[in-house]
């Protein structure tokens, strides 16, 4: 992958953010399965080619400062930072990670996230499973099963007044979620699922590839504007087509042929916003095409 610097912000910025991942044949990484099926496919086909701005990567910056200190701390026994892990199954499939914190008891992720992550629990089930395979890693190395899994997460946008206010808002910023990571077995089968399931996708075209879930896209969702003909701005939007028919139908009682109903479909805030290899999406691409 390839970082820019179209803003000409200072340089140090750009070495700082620059650091290479080699991808390997048969050879994933935890942070890799979790993403969908097209974007692990998409990222490393076409790993040479995607480019990413430095502004765009700022927060990714914060978060390993952040990782920086908390590993360079004076250890305890039995008491591991950084640790690169690394294991490879009988189908010739490796998984590998680098575990942030774990000791006899606990393994630890740290991440820095913004409070809506916690409120929602949007990213829960993806950072049970990724402290599930960095425990089996882990398990692996020394054969000690931690059950017990947590997310160090410190707020970047923490705001002190909500807190107080809001009764759902974190109350301080930083926040530990505990997870319950089951057994060793259990973890196995999901991780050799998994593996199952990148072997269907390596012998996949990119165009034939499964597209994201609307959640995985973070999509806004269709809505549907009740407005006059051949006027741009709408007179009322509505969430389900069932309420914009009822609003219509209402309408044409006393203005007939009027009023119209236009679907504005959601938008995918991920592949717009935040997916580096939306270039390479024919899904993406096709949206585009179609506003345009």
């Amino acid at each position: 992958m390839k970082i820019t610097n179209k803003h000409n912000m200072p340089s140090m910025l750009q070495r700082a953010i620059e650091k290479e991942y080699t991808y390997r044949d048969k050879r994933y990484s935890i942070t890799s399965l979790l993403d969908p099926d097209r974007v692990i496919m998409l990222k490393r086909r076409h790993n040479d080619e995607i480019e990413q701005d430095v502004t765009d990567l700022i927060f990714a910056l914060l978060g390993t400062k952040t990782h920086f200190e908390l590993e360079n701390i004076d250890l305890l026994p039995n008491e591991y930072v950084e640790d690169h892990l690394e294991y490879t199954f009988e189908n010739g499939y490796t998984l590998s990670g680098i575990i942030d914190h774990y000791d006899d008891e606990y393994l630890d992720d740290y991440k820095t996230c913004k409070a809506f992550t916690l409120i929602f629990k949007s990213d829960y089930d993806k950072w049970k499973k990724q402290l599930q395979m960095g425990a089996y890693l882990a398990y692996k190395k020394d054969g000690k099963w931690r059950k017990k899994g947590r997310i160090i997460a410190i707020l970047k946008d923490w705001n002190k007044l909500k807190a107080q206010t809001e009764y759902n808002y974190p109350k301080f910023a930083c926040e530990v979620i505990n997870f319950d990571l089951g057994k060793p077995e259990e973890v196995e089968k999901m991780i050799l699922e998994r593996f199952d399931r990148v072997i269907e996708l390596e012998s996949m075209k990119d165009k034939d590839l499964p597209l994201c879930t609307p959640e995985e896209r973070y999509n806004t969702g269709d809505k549907y504007a009740v407005k006059k003909k051949n006027n741009k701005r709408a007179s009322k939007i509505h969430d389900t087509l069932e309420e914009a028919q009822k609003h219509l139908d209402n309408l044409e009682k006393d203005y007939p042929n009027i009023y119209e109903i236009v679907k504005r479909e959601g938008e995918n805030r991920k592949c717009k916003e935040y997916c580096s290899v939306c270039k390479f999406c024919d899904f993406y691409k096709e949206i585009e095409e179609r506003k345009e």
